[in-house]
């Protein structure tokens, strides 16, 4: 290893260090970072960071940095694993909903950060004859995400939201998300399984399965969804 390497892997080792770095200078640089760290933790989960406190938040934030510091010189990419962390945070135990709202939070912000794309092209799409329209596969926006809990997430997200007392809106779950730049919607079950079916490429004869709807309705208004909420950027027509 070169001697530049060895320097840097000791620094970072010296950083990590749960106590305060007996180096003045190291531990003013210490500071800084941690202070940085949990700044962008804050950030992108304020939601989360309001229902446990300050230094509850503080704490975990410090604890999850130092077993997945940051590899990027960009903040905003800071925090991907923190709904995992919370997940097994021993002090978070009691509070089952916490690292779901965390991953509502993340795929918030990752959402607020997506590419852009072209609308849909539904007049094309319309021009799709018939007996081709079940071999349609759509292409959700970058700016789509879909999570799913057994706790009403979106309820507690709302309910602490600036403004709000925290009072929920409803007290049960499951919530089935859709997320978009516009905010969190939640979702029929089966609403849910069809978007993450052609997530996953499916095609719309095959997503529509997931509707379990002889009659229709369900489909008309999960295809609604596709165009009055921007959720889909385009579609493919194999062969």
């Amino acid at each position: 290893m070169s001697t530049l390497a060895g320097v840097q892997r000791d620094f970072l080792a010296a950083l990590l260090e749960e106590s305060t770095a007996q180096d003045a200078r190291l531990a003013i640089y210490q500071r800084a970072v941690f202070s940085n760290w949990e700044g962008a933790l804050a950030s992108a989960y304020p939601v989360t960071r309001r229902l446990v406190g300050a230094a509850f938040f503080r704490e975990a934030a410090q604890r999850f940095a130092r077993a997945s510091a940051s590899t990027s010189g960009d903040l905003n990419d800071f925090g991907a694993g923190f709904a995992e962390f919370l997940a097994g945070y021993e002090h978070a135990a009691g509070l089952d909903y916490l690292a779901d709202v965390a991953r509502l939070e993340w795929a918030l912000h990752e959402s607020h950060r997506a590419e852009e794309a072209p609308a849909c092209d539904f007049i094309a799409l319309s021009a799709v004859a018939p007996d081709r329209q079940g071999a349609i596969r759509f292409k959700l926006h970058p700016a789509v995400r879909l999570v799913a809990s057994p706790h009403p997430i979106v309820a507690i997200w709302e309910a602490n939201q600036p403004g709000r007392d925290g009072t929920l809106a409803r007290r049960d779950g499951p919530d089935h998300v859709l997320v978009r730049r516009a905010g969190p919607i939640a979702l029929d079950a089966r609403e849910w399984a069809f978007l993450d079916s052609i997530r996953r490429g499916a095609s719309l004869d095959e997503a529509s399965a997931e509707l379990d709807d002889d009659s229709g309705e369900a489909l008309d208004s999960a295809l609604a969804r596709l165009a009055g909420e921007g959720v889909a950027c385009g579609f493919e027509l194999p062969g």
